[in-house]
């Protein structure tokens, strides 16, 4: 006899929250700790076992609705408003940033008229920069001109781009036909022209293979797992296998064999006689029977790509067929049949992608509804008399109250848990922008150091009233006496039950499971955000506490809003985090845009997005730093600049907003953006004051303006000028760079000086300068010819000490300097400065950034006082008649 045998049980195992009889021991065990000597009678007919088996049903079927499908509970019901994004799908959250060549070539060959292409890595050996050459086949059926698609490949490449990545040089294949010669012994060919075209279809996909395209759902099919098809950049126009990447390169050369053995198996074709190249000359004799080189079918030209010549009228010359025995010449007609064939044929996708059909939503199920247990008691209990809605006039009806008083208690607990349910399809979704983003906003105020209006202030207390709850209430309904049992108006409980006693608006409890649900759905991602302290939250925060706490509209009062005011902050960070996880996966290290013409909003990467979304910082890409308190950074890629370095990441800092003043949070800026960098590149963070970073930024802002424009242009004739001066600015910009922050002065006034002209650019400033703060006009005409920034410097110092009672009080060489080197930075970022070639003419047309500039002898500073804008940001400073130089405001 087998001993083991498969057996069928004879009882059912039961869920431990649903078996009936396991709920009722362990609650009857319970009662015989809590009371062994008062209550010993446990038998059935016992009023107080009655109760307990009604607890032990309700509590089973919460268990029973709880053990539904996923599925089944996180679906909302119909036609609710804002429903929530559950799940984050493959497509959203599993591409990636182009990393190697493959990644590019992906990208590239999802733009529609482009059939094939080659990409190369330059070898740049005296820059190390990584340049890509990229030769380009268009498709035979594009209608675009090449500087057409030259444009759209370069725009494809500056969207998608990783840091530091350039592109070389955009070339086009010139396709050449191949002739072939076949002597062909046909079978079972009664539709002549089906069978021929199918013959070389396949001989022309042999030269010029066209690239298979998958949909997801074919890929699954076929066995991947799903971290193997969503790779690299996300394509429109379906995935391509790596092995197809590999196996349908431009071909340099074309061997027989490789076609012979693509006819051999063709059902149609009982013998190939012979095959052979046609090759007009440069072949060596006999070669023409096994291979032939590319470039011999056309050697006066390059970059050629082959492709079957069946559209020329000599092809079909060299083709001659042999039907059951008998020789057999093609007509015009069959010829021209079987031409529109074959075009019609190659121009098909090998396989038409299949649409991923949508999954039909599921019913809505209302688990989340409760039936008083009050209900389940025997009728003679009386616990459904109506009669006790009304005033309670004997003392058995305030007996029976007493009981359902007693009961309620269970009843509310029980209908709260129900209640639960209806927070599953939200907790486990992504946060609503609604429930977040516009209170981000409000305390990226605060994290400027700006003031609140009344207003803001005012929205603020509304919206933190309005953050979904984490526990939810339900009012017990269906019976009776409700009005006397519960202390609270009697509409207001029908509506939300218990639920600010549950949990009230903004209390710490509920920011504390807000946040740790987002930081749950964040796991799913390893990605977990700095701790609360390293964030230096509270030095922000508790500046405006007073202000805040001010309004008496706080639900919560009882509880420390300091402490609430970080926590939602650390809610906000999480919930923008999580709705920008799949843009910021996939552009992880994609570096800007510089095509774009707005590059005073479009210059920030994709990292150093990632890098201030992980920390806070409070207005990312924000231009201009300098006349604000608002955290952001710019990120410079050192192969885009000059020659003098590659393979570098420059982080630049203000170093005077509240956080980033203070050392630690620096510590964790730094680690942070050593932590996301690419591997492959170092990063150097560089933290400059108010001043330093009016100069640097407006510096930047202007090259950006050259370097997009000679993108822009880089294939125009002529424009080579533009892309020398951007070469030029950001050389100097990568000398400030490296250098100490307290040079910048000195090396921007250097660079001018060693320009054709610089010396008198210069002085001409210098004497603006000092004419314009001087109280009445200077007895000598002022003149300064010195050579290097140590000779100005002591001559300014000499004027103005020869000078002292024209001058207010506090008024220095350093702040004649400053101002002159931002009057030179707008003359370094003005077209055919520094006496260029007459001939060479172009625009570069944008505004300056604004920069800050005393105002003596009154003790605050202005943006552009002298221009004919009314001020709109006055900074008052800690030293009269001086900028700080520590960037403080007071």
């Amino acid at each position: 006899m087998e001993t083991n045998a498969l057996k069928i049980a004879s009882d059912a195992s039961l869920n431990p929250g649903q078996d009936l009889d396991g709920l009722r021991a362990q609650g009857v065990a319970k009662l015989q700790k809590l009371a062994p000597d008062t209550w010993s009678d446990h038998n059935v007919f016992d009023p107080g076992i009655t109760l307990l088996e009604v607890l032990a049903y309700v509590l089973s079927d919460l268990s029973y609705k709880l053990n539904y499908s996923v599925e089944d509970l996180i679906t909302v019901e119909p036609g609710e408003s804002l429903a929530p994004t559950q799940f984050l799908n493959s497509e959203q959250v599993m591409f990636s940033h182009c990393v190697t060549l493959a990644d590019y070539r992906r990208l590239f060959l999802d733009i529609p008229e482009i059939k094939n292409i080659t990409i190369s890595v330059r070898d740049e050996r005296s820059t190390g920069a990584t340049v890509f050459d990229v030769i380009a086949l268009a498709s035979p059926d594009s209608q675009i001109s090449e500087d057409s698609l030259r444009e759209i490949i370069h725009s494809t490449f500056a969207a998608s781009r990783c840091v530091t990545h350039q592109l070389g040089h955009i070339e086009f294949y010139k396709s050449v036909p191949v002739h072939l010669g076949m002597h062909l012994v046909l079978k079972n060919a009664q539709d002549l022209v089906q069978v021929m075209t199918d013959i070389l279809s396949k001989v022309a996909l042999e030269i010029s293979p066209n690239l298979t395209r998958y949909s997801a759902q074919e890929l699954l099919g076929k066995g991947m797992y799903v971290e193997d098809i969503y790779v690299g950049p996300s394509l429109h126009n379906g995935f391509i296998l790596d092995e197809d990447l590999d196996s349908t390169p431009v071909k340099k050369h074309l061997y027989s064999s490789d076609i012979l053995d693509a006819l051999r198996v063709h059902p149609n074709i009982e013998q190939i006689e012979e095959f052979r190249f046609i090759i007009e000359q440069g072949a060596q004799p006999g070669y023409e029977y096994w291979q032939v080189e590319v470039q011999e079918l056309d050697p006066n030209s390059v970059n050629l790509a082959p492709e079957l010549g069946f559209l020329s009228e000599q092809f079909f010359d060299a083709i001659s067929l042999v039907i059951e025995g008998q020789s057999y010449v093609l007509d015009e007609d069959e010829i021209a049949l079987i031409k529109l064939a074959i075009s019609e044929r190659i121009a098909e996708q090998t396989l038409e992608l299949q649409e991923q059909a949508e999954q039909a939503p599921l019913a809505f199920l209302p688990l989340s509804q409760y039936r008083s247990l009050q209900h389940e008691l025997p009728n003679v209990y009386a616990l459904t008399e109506q009669s006790l809605n009304r005033d309670i006039d004997s003392e058995q009806k305030a007996q029976l109250l007493q009981f359902k008083g007693y009961l309620h208690l269970f009843d509310q607990i029980l209908a709260d848990q129900h209640k639960q349910l209806d927070v599953l399809p939200h907790i486990l979704a992504l946060p609503q922008y609604t429930h977040f983003e516009r209170l981000g906003q409000i305390m990226d105020r605060m994290l400027s150091s700006e003031a609140l209006s009344q207003g803001l202030l005012d929205e603020f207390w509304h919206r933190v009233k309005a953050l979904p709850h984490t526990q939810l209430s339900q009012a017990v309904t269906g019976i009776s006496g409700v009005n006397h049992l519960v202390k609270l108006a009697l509409e207001a409980y029908q509506q939300q039950g218990l639920q600010q006693q549950l949990e009230s608006d903004f209390s710490v409890a509920q920011l504390t499971r807000l946040n740790d649900s987002i930081a749950h759905l964040l796991a799913r991602f390893a990605i977990k955000l700095p701790n609360a302290n390293l964030l230096k939250y509270r030095e922000v925060f508790g500046f405006y506490i007073n202000v805040v706490g001010a309004c008496h509209n706080d639900p919560s009062e009882h509880e420390d809003l300091l402490l609430r005011l970080v926590l939602l902050r650390q809610y906000i960070d999480k919930c923008r985090l999580l709705n920008e996880i799949g843009s910021l996966g996939e552009n992880r290290c994609r570096g800007f845009d510089y095509l774009s013409k707005e590059p005073k909003t479009a210059h920030m990467a994709s990292l150093s997005r990632l890098v201030m979304r992980s920390l806070g910082f409070s207005h990312h890409g924000q231009m201009p730093l300098a006349t604000h308190n608002r955290e952001s950074l710019y990120l410079l890629e050192s192969d885009l600049l000059g020659n003098d370095s590659t393979g570098n990441l420059f982080c630049v800092l203000p170093n005077w907003t509240t956080r980033l003043q203070n050392t630690a949070f620096r510590v964790l800026v730094e680690s942070q953006i050593d932590k996301l960098r690419p591997l492959h590149l170092s990063a150097q963070c560089v933290w400059l004051t108010r001043e330093q970073m009016s100069l640097f930024e407006r510096l930047y802002f202007g090259w950006l303006n050259f370097y997009g424009q000679a993108q822009r242009e880089r294939f125009a004739e002529g424009q080579a000028h533009i892309a020398n001066v951007a070469a030029d600015i950001g050389g100097l910009l990568e000398t400030l760079l490296v250098s100490e922050p307290d040079t910048m002065i000195e090396n921007i006034i250097n660079y001018v000086l060693a320009k054709p002209q610089g010396m008198e650019v210069l002085e001409a400033y210098l004497v603006q300068i000092l004419s314009e703060y001087a109280s009445e006009p200077l007895p000598n005409e002022i003149e300064i010819d010195e050579q290097s920034y140590t000779q100005v410097r002591s001559a300014v110092t000499q004027i103005i000490n020869e000078h002292s009672a024209l001058y207010p009080e506090g008024f220095s060489e350093d702040q004649v300097l400053y101002l002159a080197t931002q009057l030179c930075i707008d003359h370094i970022c003005t077209p055919n400065a520094f006496a260029q070639s007459s001939s060479t003419r172009f625009t570069v047309g944008y505004s300056p950034l604004p920069f800050l500039k005393p105002i003596l002898p009154v003790s605050f500073s202005q943006i552009n006082s002298n221009t004919a804008v009314v001020s709109k940001f006055i900074v008052a400073t800690s030293v009269p008649n001086r900028i700080d130089p520590e960037g403080n405001e007071e």
